[in-house]
């Protein structure tokens, strides 16, 4: 059952018909869905006390994953059994665990990219006993906190006009290291802008990103050029004074041969070696760096560079090929160590002077290809193991000032991870239609309109929100309807903020988003200070039918109505429930429209089949 069966006749003439209807959208009630509490792991009683609320769609949502993991596996059986009993649809929160390996001291590296994709693919395989027959919903966060960039928006351009986004915070990461680097928008004075008149230069968070890479860059080339120098230095006239003896093998029979002050040359030499040593670890691993982290082209002239400098080592002299050290040592060996060196590290600078190594990104760009490759991995995962009622992997947007809070972000993620399904699915044999169509059933995202509604404290509008949402609606599979007033994620049932849900609502319908999504209603701050069921509340708000008939009454019509039991379910039941629930409607609890609280009233612990 989709809708509420009619339990009372009901009457147009109780109540104004637009009572109620704060939102001033009419909202399917088999479409909405209420969570359980997130801090306990008894989530089978969180069920049951959903549905003696009346709740039809129920989302398991013990996000802690200490406490997620304290589920006894009997639960999601027994919850499976309670939903199929009373006609309760469910969907499941995964426990908040970063998909992209993130973790509290920063990025903690591909084992914990590993370690995630195996713990989220452990909550679908318990998630998919909650529903065998079918593909329910999990709510994956695109990551458990990240911070991200902040935008403000700019008052000169309009909603949806190029540059109405300003941005004033930017999360640098260094990819070799996780090292992450807030960088502010601010003022600068740069001589060549003085000179020209301008004294009112900003320097954006995405352009000083490029300044680090070429600084940080030409400070490792500085330091390669004057450990050099320390090297020539130690080095002194040793090279002219022992001009006639630098092909000689450095024996001790040789040494004993020189005098004292050329041997003192020669020791020269040696101490030098030590530098030039480091020197050539330094650059080995400069190397590596701008080849991991250059482009294409540089690749190109690094690979060819490379070759070149192995073939003149041969020429120059050998090398054991496990330690790479100098097996046929001359006395001249550290002189034509210092002469390859300084010919590599000027062709090393040669190839970078154009562009640094992109060794600091943005931390979205760099978690993106992570996270991707995480959700399009357990979503094939998934589909190999449950086939066509594989669970839909719905992932989460952030609010302002963490990563993944624009639509643009959220679409390029939902859109690798596919591509990762469709490259493991090809793989075992799938056709490339067959996959696309696969993962564009299971991949996509979970619209949270409180999360967005905080990009209001940047000052953004109602337009603006409304535009975010226009961009990303055909990828919405799952809502979460909470509200706010734009500065906290203060979780208040719909109605009761400034989120414009009606026309959020609106764009998504248009996009087809919710001919299947649910829309669960995330109202625990409200529980929490209230203590009591918004649900009542938010079926009210949405003027929702809680008939199966299209032109039965709608509940805002019928809330706290007088009535009579005639025509209902319960003129079938004994004589003794009527005797124990009396005959008036104001009896029954709140949650079915009376004027009783369902946890005090004589309803409370009554089975709902």
């Amino acid at each position: 059952m989709e809708n509420y069966e009619g339990f009372y006749k009901g009457g147009y003439s109780s109540l104004n018909s637009s009572y109620g209807n704060y939102i001033g959208y009419r909202l399917e009630s088999g479409k909405i869905s209420a969570p359980t509490s997130i801090q306990t792991a008894n989530q089978l009683n969180e069920v049951i006390t959903r549905i003696r609320e009346g709740v039809r769609n129920v989302e398991i949502q013990a996000i802690q994953p200490e406490v997620f993991e304290q589920i006894p596996k009997q639960h999601f059986k027994e919850i499976n059994a309670l939903a199929r009993l009373t006609g309760v649809k469910t969907s499941v929160h995964a426990p908040m665990i970063d998909p992209a390996g993130f973790g509290e001291r920063g990025y903690e590296g591909e084992p914990a990219r590993i370690s995630a994709e195996r713990r989220l693919m452990s909550v679908v395989e318990k998630s998919h006993e909650l529903d065998p027959e079918g593909n329910i919903p999990i709510v994956i966060h695109s990551t458990a906190g990240i911070p991200g960039t902040e935008y403000s928006a700019d008052i000169t351009k309009k909603p949806g006009e190029e540059g109405r986004f300003r941005e004033e915070k930017l999360i640098a990461i260094n990819r070799d290291t996780g090292e992450m680097v807030p960088l502010k928008r601010e003022k600068r004075y740069p001589y060549h802008k003085i000179g020209e008149g301008i004294t009112d230069y900003e320097r954006i968070p995405s352009e000083e990103i490029t300044t680090i890479n070429v600084s940080d860059w030409d400070d490792k080339l500085t330091n390669l050029e004057v450990y050099k120098k320390h090297a020539s230095e130690v080095m002194g006239d040793a090279a002219l004074v022992l001009k006639d003896d630098l092909h000689k093998p450095l024996t001790n029979e040789t040494m004993k041969s020189f005098s004292p002050d050329e041997q003192i040359r020669v020791q020269k030499l040696g101490d030098a070696e030590i530098f030039l040593n480091n020197v050539q670890l330094s650059f080995n691993t400069m190397f590596e760096k701008a080849y991991k982290f250059g482009t294409d082209e540089q690749k190109k002239e690094l690979t060819k560079l490379a070759k070149d400098l192995v073939q003149k080592e041969k020429e120059t002299y050998i090398l054991d090929p496990k330690t790479r050290e100098v097996i046929n040592r001359k006395i001249g060996t550290p002189l034509l160590k210092m002469r390859l060196l300084d010919e590599s590290i000027k062709e090393l600078a040669n190839i970078t002077a154009h562009k640094a190594p992109q060794l600091y990104e943005p931390v979205e760009k760099f978690a993106i290809d992570k996270a991707a490759l995480t959700f399009g991995n357990v979503a094939f995962d998934s589909f190999s193991k449950f086939r066509q009622n594989a669970p839909i992997i719905a992932i989460e947007n952030l609010y302002q000032g963490m990563a993944f809070s624009r639509p643009e972000q959220m679409q390029e993620l939902v859109e690798k991870a596919k591509d990762v399904f469709v490259r493991n699915a090809v793989a075992k044999g799938y056709s490339e239609n067959e996959a696309k169509k696969q993962a564009n059933k299971l991949i996509g995202v979970t619209w949270d309109v409180g999360h967005l509604n905080m990009m209001r404290k940047a000052g953004f509008t109602e337009e603006d929100i409304v535009g975010e949402t226009k961009k990303i609606a055909k990828l919405v599979k799952h809502v979460h309807l909470t509200d706010n007033f734009g500065y906290s994620d203060s979780h208040l049932p719909p109605g009761m903020g400034n989120v414009p849900t009606k026309r959020i609502l609106e764009e998504l319908e248009k996009a087809g988003a919710l001919k299947n999504a649910k829309a669960v209603i995330e109202a625990g701050g409200f529980v929490q200070h209230f203590k009591t069921s918004p649900h009542p509340m938010v079926l009210s708000a949405f003027g929702s039918s809680i008939y199966q008939a299209g032109t039965a009454p709608y509940w805002n019509q019928t809330f706290q109505m007088m009535g009579n039991y005639f025509g209902s379910p319960m003129a079938q039941m004994p004589e003794r429930y009527f005797s124990a629930y009396g005959s008036s409607f104001s009896t029954l609890p709140m949650e079915l429209g009376g004027q009783i609280p369902g946890s005090q009233s004589r309803f409370s612990g009554t089975a709902n089949a």
